[in-house]
């Protein structure tokens, strides 16, 4: 994809139009038919529109709104296709008029994959972003706090401690028990992105963190669950000190393998890696992909929870793969401006890339297996109620908010679990507290380096 960026997000948009058939035809606009074939959009039938073209035309129109979109290269990992993009706030309502720009990121095996990923992930950001249409309540808000369960009233008595104005009422967002399909409301800032003088309190974890953009709602709401799943994990075994176990060879390491020989085909310094499995009691198959050079120097991760080990496997090695370019751009960046140039998630990948994955115990596995959930279901909706009626058996309430825009057409659910922890996150739940009193935690491993 070549071209000025005005060229490009118009051919985009272009695209979009010759996909839906809008009088367009691919004689009549080659530029805009080599995008399609590129991303492999094109239809065999130009008179057919399902929802699958709906979806990948919505997703073009998208990156023809934003500032930036453009590929990069990794030098460890070469057969990795990655997009970044950056657009304005200001593009979901006024209310953002002034934000800085925000920046996103996709990889994948596929131009189309990494693509979708980095799109997908910019209009999850956008969808989360209160509008002026949002509704949002304070009066009464006491009676909506009594239906909610004991994990859900120790957030809300979290962050009502960090209220800016303690004097001042809570905003409350609506959204859905799963359990029962009941309607609660939830305080604003932990569900939608507001603009900061219309806070009551600052969040205490990114609001990304299960939210989720997907072909259809069901796969959103799943995704978005996974990453809960996947952050608790992490955060179990990170930082509170709870070691990995081995992965069955015979179950993921031929997997692995191959995806590693097309991601790594040309890479002038070869990187070691090898898996964790880091699931909890939830049982849903949880890995840590972990990559270091040869001295055991420039660690990097990738995380994932599947409803199969196999799936888990291949997405926590491509995001591992991800992390490594990240830190790549930020040793580029550092030698060519400085440190003075480097934000605060910059100084994080320098020090976590620091540790020594050879010496640190939480990256060596135990020699024992993880039980995993059976979750023998095809549809997302039915994985989804699987793991949701799971949660519930352990105590863990789930809620869930639907913030698909009609302004973007893309499905953005947005999934709560109170009781689950988060990584990062500056709330301690139950489940790290007990963790870590039972380990010993894992700053006894790290020296209280942050994972993320």
């Amino acid at each position: 994809m070549s071209g000025t960026e005005n060229s490009i997000q118009e051919l985009f948009a272009r695209a979009a139009s010759l996909l839906l058939g809008n009088g367009v035809d691919a004689a009549g606009d080659y530029d805009a038919g080599r995008i399609l074939q590129a991303l492999e959009y094109a239809s065999e039938s130009s008179n057919r529109m399902d929802s699958e073209a709906a979806n990948r035309a919505d997703l073009l129109i998208a990156a023809s709104r934003f500032a930036r979109v453009f590929e990069l290269a990794s030098p460890d990992a070469p057969g990795l296709f990655s997009f970044g993009a950056q657009f304005d706030p200001a593009l979901a309502d006024p209310l953002h008029d002034g934000s800085p720009m925000v920046g996103v990121s996709g990889v994948g095996l596929t131009l189309r994959d990494a693509f979708q990923g980095c799109v997908g992930e910019g209009i999850e950001y956008l969808s989360q972003l209160q509008t002026g249409r949002d509704v949002l309540l304070k009066p009464g808000v006491d009676d909506w706090a009594g239906k909610l369960g004991p994990n859900a009233l120790e957030l809300v008595a979290a962050v009502s401690e960090r209220c800016i104005q303690p004097e001042r009422a809570l905003s409350w967002c609506r959204a859905t028990r799963l359990t029962d399909g009941s309607e609660v409301w939830l305080p604003a800032d932990i569900c939608l992105r507001r603009p900061p003088a219309q806070r009551d309190f600052a969040p205490p974890f990114p609001l990304s963190i299960g939210s989720a953009a997907g072909p259809s709602r069901d796969a959103a709401a799943l995704h978005g669950l996974l990453e809960l799943i996947e952050r608790d994990a992490a955060s179990l075994w990170w930082r509170g000190g709870q070691l990995a176990r081995s992965i069955p060879p015979q179950e993921a390491g031929m997997v692995v393998e191959g995806l590693l020989r097309q991601l790594r085909h040309g890479a002038s310094v070869q990187r070691r890696t090898w898996l964790l499995d880091i699931t909890t009691d939830i049982g849903v198959p949880c890995v840590a992909a972990v990559s270091c050079r040869a001295d055991g120097s420039g660690f990097a991760f990738g995380l994932a929870a599947r409803p199969a080990l196999e799936a888990a496997v291949r997405s926590a090695t491509l995001e591992m793969c991800q992390f490594e370019l990240a830190d790549a751009v930020v040793a580029t960046k550092r030698s060519e401006r400085g440190d003075d140039a480097l934000n605060a998630q910059d100084r994080t990948h320098l020090r976590r890339a620091a540790i020594n994955a050879d010496q640190c115990r939480l990256l060596q596995p135990v020699a024992e297996y993880a039980a995993h959930l059976p979750l023998h279901a095809t549809e997302a909706s039915a994985i989804f109620e699987l793991i949701v009626q799971r949660l519930e058996k352990l105590g863990i309430e789930t809620f869930c908010l639907d913030l698909t825009r009609q302004r973007f057409a893309v499905p953005v659910v947005r999934v709560i679990a109170p009781g689950l922890q988060l990584e990062p996150s500056e709330i301690v739940t139950a489940r790290l507290q007990d963790t870590i009193a039972r380990t010993g935690g894992g700053a006894t491993y790290t020296g209280g380096v942050s994972l993320i």
